[in-house]
């Protein structure tokens, strides 16, 4: 019986000694290449991924506001002050005409996307990073940044710097010195640190 146990363990050591060198022989072959590489397709799977997060048709639900400089508050609590700022950019966009027509933002998981609003329609790529709530537009080669925060699956937070929000309603609108700019333009004449744009809903 003894006989047969160590004729048993012999057995299983040789065969483990052969799995070894079996698994070392591959790794020997295998280039640092070919373990590590990222190729084009990860890239676009995982780019995928993300953007699944907000892939769909959006539409502005209503305005949103969100403040970040001391010297703005002016000894106001914050939820003052946005409540304050809201409430001038919801007659802002009254007078736009955004709630006749509600704008509509598109992400394709592609990196493509389109916004319709103020009767004009702009398609362009963006690129989205979750880990800093960031969002890169970018039309005709020209880039344009906003923070964009998810609340649940069904709603959006998409706000611009003041300027950079002024400045896609130009890229929008028909007439550089309509009532659109004119409603706007105190966001960038009285107040730093703020951004402004829409709560979408799916």
């Amino acid at each position: 019986m003894r006989q047969l146990f160590l004729l048993l363990g012999l057995m299983v050591l040789m065969s483990a000694c052969g799995t070894a060198k079996q698994n070392a022989a591959m790794t020997n072959n295998l280039h640092p290449d070919e373990v590590f590489t990222v190729t084009e397709d990860d890239i676009e799977r995982e780019t995928r991924q993300v953007n699944g997060m907000i892939k769909g048709e959006w539409t502005f639900n209503a305005p949103c506001v969100d403040v970040s400089g001391r010297n703005f508050l002016d000894g106001l609590g914050k939820p003052i002050a946005k409540s304050k700022l809201k409430k001038k950019l919801n007659d802002a966009y009254k007078k736009i005409g955004l709630y006749k027509a509600r704008p509509q933002f598109t992400f394709n998981d592609d990196g493509t996307c389109s916004i319709a609003m103020l009767g004009a329609s702009l398609k362009g790529s963006y690129n989205y990073n979750p880990d800093t709530d960031k969002i890169t537009f970018k039309w005709h080669g020209v880039p344009l940044t906003a923070h964009l925060k998810r609340d649940g699956k069904k709603k959006l937070q998409l706000t611009f710097d003041a300027d950079k929000f002024l400045s896609l309603i130009s890229l929008l609108s028909k007439v550089s010195n309509n009532s659109a700019l004119k409603a706007l333009s105190f966001l960038v004449d009285h107040y730093d640190d703020v951004m402004v744009g829409f709560e979408l809903k799916k």
